[in-house]
């Protein structure tokens, strides 16, 4: 039996190592976002954070109030690959997967990438214009934006 093992362990380790990755839950940290933002819940995957010169990569999740709707899909909450550009307004969706309940809980209803270029920020309403605000500062460590 142990013959079996040690040949097979790259295979399981390998296995293990795809799962625990799987599992392996984002740091979500939560924004405070100002009050005009209709009670939109903004949170960053602090993990995801990457710096690219002036630009800024990181998940986001965001969680509404009510549930929202978008051509044929209602749903409550969205997980979001942002980059964020310090230097200037051209902040992009990257990719955005909606979910039916809060927090992004339970499998995606719907998934959409926008590649490498990504989608403007002006391409979906999916932000209050004051939380974008918020989050390029977070994200930029800033105190002000290059919004006015």
């Amino acid at each position: 039996m142990i013959p079996i093992l040690k040949r097979h362990f790259a295979l399981w380790a390998s296995a293990l190592l795809l799962i625990a990755s799987e599992t392996q839950a984002a740091t979500w940290f939560s924004l405070e976002v100002p009050l005009s933002a209709n009670a939109v819940t903004v949170e960053v995957d602090l993990e995801s954070l990457r710096s690219r010169g002036d630009k800024r990569d990181v998940s986001t999740r965001i969680t509404y109030p009510q549930v929202q709707k978008k051509q044929d899909i209602s749903f409550q909450s969205v997980i979001a690959e942002l980059e964020i550009s310090c230097n200037s307004d051209l902040d992009a969706w990257k990719s955005v997967s909606f979910f039916l309940n809060s927090s992004a809980k339970g499998n995606p209803l719907s998934t959409e990438n926008y590649g490498a270029a990504g989608l403007p920020r002006s391409g979906l309403k999916l932000l209050p214009e004051k939380a974008w605000t918020h989050l390029q500062r977070s994200a930029c460590g800033k105190t002000a934006t290059t919004d006015p």
